[in-house]
């Protein structure tokens, strides 16, 4: 049975391990100089006994003290919401930096020009190793943070051709819009609505531009009525394709991200339209909510854990990497039942 957590101590700890107890501060307080199975060893059994270190436990020690890296975060979306894709980059990129014994800082802003004034100021007040870009900055904001940060290194965003000398990690999205659209194809469509977000967006351009690609490949037309855009939500997304139904317009799939997906097949099951019988649906970037959905969402894999883990690499390894650098990690499509020729 657990101790409360005011009668246990750091020498019941010590007792239970068979360390001394400045042993067990030392691993509590994240210390180098303890063998990794003397740390795990102590820290199981603080687990066990329920124990959290109070703000008066000895005092930290410089020596014995491995330096934590500082990363910033620079998270930023002019359509004041964060998409879920980014919300589960962030997450990945925090759980990986705290990993590598990176001290993790987020920051963050909504849209208006003061707000990114106090937020590169705030970044400019706080030494860092790295600092990762996230998010829709306009490419003036984007060009001021590469400016104070030269070694920025932008994330999920291939930047602006004009802007001098920065770093990106990304995905090959022309591809992905691709392997989708190509899907689409190989499962007997042709009248393939294509739902993207802002027009300016550069996810949008890469996904037209693919969706472009293959249709011409197959000798097929590109109509402007079967191009939709919205606001990269699943609402706005929802709306969208009502818009085309009630004009009455003819599709037999529907092409669009993940999140903008799961608002497309409400709207087509709220409507007695059938997925895949009578429509089928492909997203993309593998969001977890594809698996959730009724039917489970065919998609184009974007993973965002790999490009975490090849963004912190780089960290760990900056004195070895050659910057700037321009990586395109490639897509992998997932057949589901959103689409006729699933592998169930």
């Amino acid at each position: 049975m657990k101790k409360s957590l005011q009668r246990v101590s750091i020498i019941d700890i010590a007792a239970r391990c068979g360390v001394s107890a400045m042993t067990v501060s030392r691993v509590l307080r994240q210390s180098a100089l303890v063998k990794p199975e003397t740390k795990e060893r102590v820290l199981t059994v603080a687990e066990e006994l329920g124990y959290l270190r109070g703000s008066r436990l000895g005092r930290p020690s410089g020596r014995d003290l491995a330096a934590a890296r500082r990363v910033l975060l620079i998270c930023w979306n002019s359509s004041n919401h964060l998409a879920l894709y980014h919300t589960g980059l962030i997450t990945a990129l925090e759980q990986r930096l705290t990993a590598s014994n990176c001290e993790c800082l987020l920051l963050c802003g909504n849209g208006d020009y003061r707000g990114f004034l106090r937020m590169l100021e705030a970044a400019k007040q706080r030494a860092a190793e790295g600092t990762f870009i996230i998010g829709d900055f306009p490419p003036s904001q984007l060009t001021a943070i590469i400016a104070t940060f030269p070694g920025a290194i932008l994330l999920d965003n291939p930047g602006e051709s004009k802007i001098a000398a920065f770093s990106s990690l990304g995905f090959d999205n022309t591809a992905a819009a691709c392997l989708g659209v190509e899907h689409l194809l190989s499962c007997g469509c042709r009248e393939i609505l294509l739902v993207l977000g802002n027009d300016e967006h550069f996810f949008s351009r890469a996904m037209l531009a693919g969706y472009r690609k293959t249709m011409l490949a197959h000798g097929l037309n590109v109509s402007r009525e079967h191009i939709q855009y919205t606001d990269f939500t699943a609402e706005g997304a929802g709306r969208a394709v009502s818009a085309v139904l009630d004009k009455k317009r003819h599709f037999d799939a529907v092409f669009s991200n993940d999140e903008m997906a799961a608002g497309i097949c409400r709207e087509l099951l709220s409507r007695g339209i059938g997925i895949p019988s009578q429509i089928q649906v492909c997203g993309c970037d593998n969001l977890p909510l594809g698996k959730l959905l009724f039917p489970s969402l065919t998609t184009v894999n974007l993973d965002y854990v790999a490009l975490a883990e090849q963004a912190i690499q780089l960290i760990v390894d900056k004195n070895h990497a050659k910057f700037p650098i321009q990586l395109r990690l490639p897509p992998e499509l997932i057949t589901r039942e959103s689409t006729a020729f699933c592998k169930l």
